[in-house]
């Protein structure tokens, strides 16, 4: 009877352990017509990206122009598309004065998050981030904006960038 009382009690360990609860697999989700999958990204992508979050805001256009692939496609929320870091930054210079003149806001944004993807074939690390835009200028009709970016880095560079937004009304 002890024999059996401690099969048991030893099964009950092994089969409680966390070990057996953890999945093998690194990765998850899909993408329609690609047979890789979804996992996490490299941190490396994250620094990279704290780094043009950093020259953007500080609008170190000089910075920032050593971050996008000489033919880097740049997709604006407003439907704006630059190609390579000259258009890109062009475009950017034109939208702070859109924001501070046009509109009467500050250009600025808090950083809300940021995590990279990747997955289990192909090359680099789609960084996806989050800004919301507080508007200063107390006639707005909006009090801010949120913005969502995604941010296709491989080796250091932005290959793609596409935006997204969101008005959040007064």
């Amino acid at each position: 009877m002890k024999k059996y009382i401690l099969i048991f009690i030893t099964y009950l360990i092994f089969s409680c352990s966390n070990e057996n609860q953890i999945s093998k697999i690194p990765s998850n989700g899909f993408i329609n017509g690609v047979d890789a999958k979804v996992m996490m990204g490299s941190e490396s992508a994250v620094d990279t990206f704290n780094k043009i979050d950093k020259a953007w805001a500080d609008l170190d256009y000089d910075v920032l122009r050593t971050f996008i692939a000489e033919d880097a496609e740049m997709k604006f929320a407003d439907g704006n598309f630059a190609k390579g870091p000259d258009q890109f930054i062009e475009r950017i210079k034109e939208w702070v004065k859109e924001v501070e003149e046009d509109d009467g806001n500050e250009y600025t944004w808090t950083t809300d998050y940021a995590f990279a993807l990747a997955l289990t074939e192909g090359e680099g690390d789609w960084v996806n981030a989050q800004f919301t835009s507080t508007h200063t200028n107390p006639e707005s009709e909006l009090s801010a904006e949120v913005f969502y970016e995604f941010y296709h880095i491989v080796d250091g560079k932005v290959q793609e960038w596409n935006q997204f937004k969101r008005d959040v009304p007064r």
